[in-house]
C-alpha cells in the first residue's frame, strides 16, 4: 500500500500552508487530490499542479478510484498527502475501504448555513454529521492548520452529544 503521510480536509487544496509547511514537514513526494468534480476539470487540475513545487507530483482522482489506486505500492521511500475538499469525501473514502487512522481538518470556508468551529474551519450540519461518523469509526479527527500548531481534538470542538446548531463559536 502507498505510504499515506497525511489525510487532510482543506477546501483550498494546494496553497501556502500545504506547500510551505505540510509538504516540508512530512517530506511528501506526491499530493493526491480526491475529488469527483475536480477530476473532470482539466483547467483546474493544471492550476493546482502549478501551485505545487515542481518536484512534487500532483494527482487528481475521483473518490470511486482513490482507494484502489492508493492500495498500489509506490517506490520505496515515497509518501503521499491526500487532500480532500470536504468531510463527506473523507467519509466516502472510508465507505470505499480506505483505512486511515487520523484525519486532519485544516480549512473549510465560511458561508451560508455554516457554523465556525475552529479558526478557519466552518461547517454545515452535513459536514458535522460526516465528521462525527468518521470519528465514530475510530478515526482520530483533529483540527490543525500548520504542523507547528498544537492539534485540537474534535471532541474539544464538537462533543459527541452536542447538536450542530448549539456549537459554540471559538
Amino acid at each position: 500500500m502507498t505510504q499515506v503521510a497525511l489525510v487532510r480536509i482543506d477546501d483550498r487544496l494546494i496553497h501556502g500552508q500545504v506547500v510551505v509547511k505540510w509538504l516540508r514537514h512530512l517530506e511528501c513526494d506526491e499530493i493526491w487530490i480526491v475529488d469527483d468534480q475536480l477530476y473532470g476539470d482539466d483547467f483546474m487540475q493544471s492550476v493546482l499542479r502549478l501551485a505545487a513545487p515542481p518536484e512534487v507530483r500532483v494527482q487528481v482522482t475521483p473518490v470511486c478510484e482513490a482507494t484502489r489506486r492508493l492500495e498500489q505500492p509506490l517506490n520505496k521511500g515515497h509518501s503521499v498527502m491526500v487532500l480532500l475538499k470536504s468531510p463527506q469525501a473523507a467519509l466516502a473514502l472510508l465507505d470505499d475501504g480506505l483505512q486511515f487512522e487520523e484525519l486532519n481538518v485544516g480549512g473549510l470556508a465560511a458561508g451560508a448555513g455554516t457554523t465556525r468551529l475552529y479558526k478557519s474551519v466552518s461547517a454545515t450540519d452535513e459536514h458535522i454529521a460526516a465528521l462525527r461518523a468518521i470519528r465514530n469509526r475510530g478515526v482520530r479527527v483533529y483540527f490543525q492548520m500548520v504542523p507547528e500548531e498544537r492539534p485540537v481534538e474534535m471532541a474539544a470542538v464538537l462533543p459527541l452529544k452536542r447538536l450542530a446548531h448549539n456549537v459554540a463559536v471559538h
